[in-house]
């Protein structure tokens, strides 16, 4: 069979994997040659190298935000050890430990909240989905249908403005949040008189609201970050007060950028180009902005309450007030967390936390609703997924999906523990494909000895072709 699930050699050296880190004894045997040897023809470095990144001919530049991406999942600890020996008993331990009453509270809530059954799993993981991607509903089924059918560049450049408006015009509750929180820690970073002086500023902040938030952005832009320029060049302070600045600039400056009134008007821009108006016929700027302000962006983004929870535990372990024993595991988690969320990650990830009648499983989920056809000759995309999960007294199992029109190919490693269940686990698949109206065109059921590595399953994850590859 060719190969239609697509997973190819992972690029050598991307993943955190101990394989890839041996060495053979003579590669570990000292190099003596002489490393800096006289080339009259060119300057060369004290170790003989001549590029920048020390990598010889083409390859990735570590000095780009993308680099610095790839850089990071290769040293990315790994998420699935990490959450379970935490689900599997670490954070019922922390309970009895002693710490907070409060994260102690968060913690038997969060468990709370993850014990279902298979139907509440069915819901829980459709919202979860829903979670990971805020463009979704018919609006944006219309935006990327006009994308794939223009070749306007000027029409695409303007849909991408409007989203990245929307997006942040989504995010504004948050936003505001977070330049709170910041406000908050650089106060407690000024001095007494200055600190006093801050307050009063920031206490001036209205609650946030999609037409109050222009107020805000002025009183941030045209007093608090003056203030607090004007600090830092009396007080000459350079340390993490000009951090945690820099981060309020940044976020103010999403929060202006969001304002509804703007996007509406970048709405309105479109409306110029006859292939977008044709989709929008009789659609104002102002109507859209009226509907936009009648959105629930929580319940569109399908946030959970559990996620905040995990939150507010990860916030108190990352200070160690879950122990310090744990500090490293949830400062782990939460590298693994952003960096699979990153902008640069050109897949959807979805982590799921659950209790199943009673029996610990995490795992773990990464999309491709847009993967090129696996079927040779056929002019449609299709959905690629690889699915991870560990059960507790059970293994661990790996399933690669490739679905299109209807028609399903599977790869499933199981763990040695169900050695003798094969046939089963055969059987069992194809009939939920089939009482789910799906036809299996392939099925491979096999014992996993190794993990199906991401970057094998999504090696677009690593092409600098996909990613906008910018250094700041």
């Amino acid at each position: 069979m060719s190969n239609i699930l697509k997973v190819t050699t992972p690029v050598v050296g991307y993943d955190n994997n101990a394989v890839n880190n041996k060495q053979t004894p003579t590669q570990q045997t000292q190099d003596l040659s002489i490393k800096n040897q006289v080339d009259p023809g060119r300057v060369v470095r004290a170790d003989g190298r001549t590029d920048a990144d020390g990598q010889q001919g083409k390859g990735i530049s570590y000095e780009s935000n993308f680099g610095n991406f790839v850089q990071s999942l290769r040293e990315l600890p790994n998420l699935q050890e990490v959450m379970t020996r935490m689900l599997f008993g670490g954070m019922a331990n922390m309970v009895e430990s002693g710490i907070g009453k409060g994260t102690a509270a968060d913690i038997q809530a969060l468990f709370q909240m993850l014990q279902m059954n298979p139907d509440e799993l069915n819901g829980f993981l459709k919202d979860a989905m829903a979670g990971a991607n805020r463009l979704q509903g018919p609006l944006f089924d219309v935006l990327r249908q006009i994308m794939n059918d223009t070749n306007s560049v000027e029409l695409k450049a303007g849909i991408l403005d409007m989203l990245r408006r929307y997006n942040d015009m989504s995010s504004g509750k948050h936003l505001q949040q977070t330049i709170q929180d910041l406000l908050e820690q650089i106060e407690g970073r000024m001095f007494r008189n200055n600190r006093q002086e801050l307050h009063q500023l920031a206490s001036r902040l209205r609650p946030y609201s999609m037409e109050g938030s222009q107020a805000n952005v002025q009183l941030l832009k045209g007093q608090i970050i003056p203030y607090l320029g004007s600090y830092i060049s009396q007080t000459k302070d350079l340390g993490k007060i000009r951090d945690l600045i820099s981060l309020l600039a940044l976020n103010t400056s999403r929060l202006e950028n969001g304002n509804v009134d703007k996007v509406a008007q970048a709405f309105q821009r479109l409306m110029d180009f006859p292939s977008f108006q044709k989709h929008f016929q009789g659609m104002t700027g102002a109507q859209f902005k009226d509907m936009l302000l009648n959105v629930d962006y929580d319940k569109a983004a399908g946030k959970m309450d559990w996620t905040d929870k995990l939150l507010n535990i990860m916030q108190a372990g990352v200070r160690g007030e879950a122990g310090l024993e744990n500090k490293e595991d949830f400062v782990n988690m939460m590298r693994s967390m952003l960096i699979n969320e990153s902008v640069y990650m050109p897949v959807m990830h979805v982590m799921l936390p659950v209790i199943l009648n009673g029996v610990p499983m995490y795992s773990e989920i990464w999309v491709d609703p847009d993967e090129e056809s696996g079927n040779p000759g056929s002019k449609e995309r299709g959905i690629k997924l690889l699915i991870k999960f560990d059960l507790k007294d059970v293994g661990f199992f790996d399933m690669m999906m490739y679905y299109e029109n209807g028609k399903m190919d599977m790869l499933i490693h199981y763990p040695e523990e169900l050695a003798g269940h094969e046939g089963d686990i055969r059987d069992n698949i194809r009939k939920i494909m089939s009482k789910n109206h799906l036809e299996v065109e392939y099925l491979g059921v096999e014992q996993g000895q190794v993990p199906i590595k991401v970057s094998a399953a999504f090696p677009k994850i690593f092409e600098r072709r996909n990613a906008v590859n910018v250094t700041i």
